[in-house]
């Protein structure tokens, strides 16, 4: 089967003349290479608990701000004697030196409330609250912990750096989704293929099992799997694989059975080939074109399901960095902002890119742009 063929160098060109497609699997690469690299390297670094020594020169002082308000209650007995006060003590003395149910202290204003066996009396002061600002020294070293210059992502809620573990999520992710978008397109493109050539009862049966399948829950499953066998990334894949292939069985079936009808497979028949052969060797070279166009797509819902898995907790275990386990984390700590901007904004770039290389190959792949009624 020969995939470098005359047409595809052709569509190749036309890809690269779309710039912001080229530059976008240009800057994948760089981003795929770099985690691949780094995990290499570092390893072990996304696992490694921070030592708090390393951060006692990013210590900042600690204030606390206390507002002097300055109000008092009271309750005033059928005898004349105050019980009950809340307010400062300097204002109390002020009362007991003058009249309790009637008091005239300056800067105050009174509101008496005569009840059953006594008078309720409120003091507001007329002046606006003071606001005092303490020093607490220096504060304590607590995860997670703000971006500093060794740790320029931050260290999330475990006491481990941000920016390792976004690099290896990353990564992770990467692999994740190249893995599960390869099987779901050889598993999509042995069904359709089988569905579109042979058809008739073979084509019922297909659709009618793949309907089925496809109207079962995937989230359940995972859950399923995940509470009984555990979470893991053989697992994972799998368990996604099974049901990732749906999409393209369509778009395969409905090439093949475009393209069985042609006169070359209807040659290549008379000559005796085997379906096998006619299959893989006549009738994908010409199909291919869904498949490329499907996969960075494929690629990046893969990544996008992954992250949104780990959020949840259906994902990988507790330990494997991830995007989306850092997500998660900010949900519990909504101030630590580097926990949700960092994953966020890498997700972001990855996604952003792996559609700009989708469309471009659309639109170098699409035969429709360049014809013309005549």
């Amino acid at each position: 089967m020969k995939f470098v063929t005359p047409l595809m160098v052709k569509r190749f060109r036309a890809f690269r003349r779309i710039r912001r497609a080229w530059w976008s699997l240009i800057g994948l690469g760089v981003i795929a290479l770099f985690c691949a690299v780094t995990m290499v390297l570092t390893w072990d670094t996304p696992y490694r608990v921070v030592d708090t020594k390393e951060l006692e020169a990013y210590r900042v002082p600690e204030t606390e701000t206390v507002y002097d308000i300055r109000n008092a209650r009271y309750n005033v007995a059928a005898d004349g004697s105050i019980y009950g006060f809340e307010g400062p003590e300097e204002i109390r003395a002020k009362v007991l030196a003058g009249d309790p149910a009637n008091p005239r202290l300056s800067g105050f204003a009174a509101s008496v409330t005569p009840r059953e066996g006594h008078t309720r009396v409120f003091l507001t002061s007329e002046e606006p609250p003071k606001a005092v600002v303490r020093e607490l020294g220096l504060g304590e070293i607590s995860f997670p912990f703000r971006p500093c210059w060794k740790h320029p992502f931050g260290i999330d809620a475990g006491g481990r750096d941000v920016f390792a573990r976004v690099v290896h999520g990353t990564g992770i992710a990467l692999a994740f989704g190249l893995v599960l978008a390869f099987s779901g397109m050889l598993i999509g493109l042995v069904v359709g293929a089988v569905e579109g050539y042979f058809g008739g009862k073979t084509d019922i049966a297909c659709q009618r099992f793949t309907e089925i399948w496809s109207a079962i829950p995937f989230l359940y499953v995972m859950i399923f799997i995940g509470s009984t066998v555990g979470r893991s990334f053989p697992i994972l894949l799998a368990c996604y694989a099974v049901f990732n292939w749906i999409g393209v069985s369509y778009y395969m079936r409905a090439e093949f059975l475009r393209l069985r009808s042609r006169t070359f497979v209807e040659a290549a028949k008379c000559q005796g080939f085997s379906a096998t052969r006619i299959i893989f060797g006549h009738i994908l070279p010409n199909a291919l074109t869904p498949m490329i166009t499907l996969f960075p797509f494929l690629l990046m819902g893969a990544i996008g399901s992954l992250a949104a898995l780990d959020f949840l907790g259906f994902g990988l275990p507790a330990m494997t960095p991830s995007c989306g386990e850092l997500m998660s984390q900010a949900q519990q700590f909504r101030w630590a902002w580097w926990l949700i901007l960092f994953p966020a904004l890498m997700l972001f770039t990855v996604m952003l890119l792996t559609v700009f290389v989708g469309e471009g190959l659309r639109d170098a792949f699409d035969p429709r742009q360049k014809s013309k009624l005549e």
